[in-house]
């Protein structure tokens, strides 16, 4: 398990110290490493190095430039971040009902004027998407918090890109990781001056931290803004986690899937379409013109040649001709076998076997069961264009409420930025943020075929 010390600082009288144990993730694709490695940097008032994401510190920027590529890998991740955020963030209420049982009812946003004035002010429908995004993509995300000038109030949250952040390497002075910087430029093949303007550097917070406890350091520290990341949970990483469906790409399946189209469109391209190979025997125009062959000039010769060719084409082409028939001329050879002067071989079309989508399918199989989400949900998944797991309707729905019933940890990572918030900002305690969903079911329970539930 991952020791919070490793991603961001702590109180004095909590202090580690010592070094993070730094993990090594060797690919056998050198373009998709995401080893961590210390990249050297200048900063202001000391010599400071930040923890690369990746060999060429651009893991999030290949990861995204691959899977673009891919049908299946973008629809699979939609779908993903879709059912992540249902029907938007829904506030709750566990009441007691008339008979003594638990009532949990949905509080309107707008009988909470406070939390009203926050969600509009930090634009927070486009927050939770875009936070669930990079949680989908990368299982972190990057909540930076805005304090009030007191520090008694975080006045907003906004989403940092999680592609663009990078994490500074620990502090051996005294064993924390103290900031994040945050560049657009990271990732885009060139050294970033970390003191230049594209570059921000913000406090980092460490997550397992009580309202309490983050308010107190950053009244000590100044802080009037922070981020205090979220994560699915970590195996051995040190820094950056390694996304369970990014196994594709360590194993090659996502290559065999991206291959697959530029094969065939290579092959289209450059395949000549040659139907028939037609052989004329030189005989069959000396039996034909007998004498005036050999007299005839070459330029004569090449036409009577392709006046033929353009015959027979004539006959062998379109709908029209299917089912004619094709006169040829026979003749005696030198032993005395009769062979035909005119011979014409249909050619093999290759490409109407539908060469390599058997591969395709594989490869899209394996990529979906990576990422989870079970064909039925994204149809065609099989083989790119075809029918091939389009499922049935009941397939879809419960392959739907199966994968809903699984995202419960998914969305506790999601809602710790709102619980973080409520601690911090002392809202009702009684409020319970949850995710709605939308049940599909069947005209014969529900004559709209879904019902509303909040997970």
């Amino acid at each position: 398990m991952l020791n919070s010390e490793f991603l961001s600082p702590t109180i004095a009288i909590t202090q580690y110290k010592g070094s993070p144990a730094m993990v090594s993730f060797k690919n056998s694709i050198d373009k998709m490493d995401s080893t961590v490695t210390a990249v050297k940097v200048d900063v202001k008032d000391k010599q400071g190095e930040i923890a690369s994401w990746g060999k060429n510190n651009d893991y999030p920027q290949q990861v995204i430039k691959e899977s673009k590529k891919n049908g299946s890998v973008s629809s699979g991740i939609r779908f993903l971040r879709k059912a992540h955020y249902g029907n938007g963030l829904v506030l709750l209420r566990n009441e007691v009902s008339d008979a003594g049982k638990k009532d949990t009812k949905v509080v309107p946003l707008t009988a909470l004027p406070e939390i009203n004035a926050f969600f509009r002010k930090s634009q927070m429908k486009r927050f939770w998407k875009e936070t669930i995004a990079d949680l989908e993509w990368f299982s972190i995300a990057f909540p930076e918090y805005i304090l009030s000038e007191n520090f008694t109030k975080i006045n907003r949250v906004k989403r940092q890109k999680a592609a663009w952040c990078r994490f500074e390497m620990m502090n051996e002075e005294n064993g924390l990781v103290e900031h994040v910087y945050i560049s657009e430029k990271f990732g885009k093949g060139s050294a970033v001056d970390i003191t230049s303007k594209f570059v921000e550097k913000i406090p980092l917070i460490d997550s397992y931290w009580s309202a309490d406890e983050v308010r107190e350091y950053c009244k000590i520290n100044k802080i009037t803004k922070f981020i205090r990341p979220i994560f699915y949970p970590l195996l051995d990483e040190a820094y950056y986690p390694e996304s369970e469906w990014h196994a594709i790409l360590k194993s090659g399946w996502l290559d065999v899937a991206n291959s697959v189209p530029a094969l065939k469109k290579a092959m289209f391209e450059k395949q000549m379409t040659i139907k028939f190979l037609i052989e004329i025997d030189e005989q069959y125009y000396q039996k034909i013109y007998a004498e005036e062959w050999a007299k005839m000039k070459v330029e004569e010769r090449k036409k009577i040649r392709q006046d033929l060719i353009d015959s027979i084409n004539t006959g062998l082409v379109g709908n029209e001709n299917a089912g004619k028939s094709i006169q040829s001329m026979m003749y005696t050879d030198s032993t005395g076998k009769q062979v035909s002067a005119l011979k014409i071989t249909a050619i093999d079309d290759k490409l109407k076997d539908g060469i390599y989508l058997p591969e395709a399918s594989a490869a899209n199989s394996e990529i979906l069961v990576a990422i989870g989400v079970d064909a039925t949900l994204v149809g065609g998944a099989g083989i790119p264009g075809g029918a091939l797991g389009a499922g049935s309707g009941s397939d879809k729905r419960e392959a739907f409420l199966i994968l809903q019933a699984l995202y419960k940890t998914n969305r506790e990572t999601t809602l710790e930025v709102f619980e973080f918030i409520q601690d911090y900002n002392s809202w009702d305690e009684t409020i319970i943020p949850g995710l709605e969903d939308t049940i599909l079911t069947t005209l014969d329970k529900n004559p709209t075929g879904m019902q509303k539930a909040t997970a």
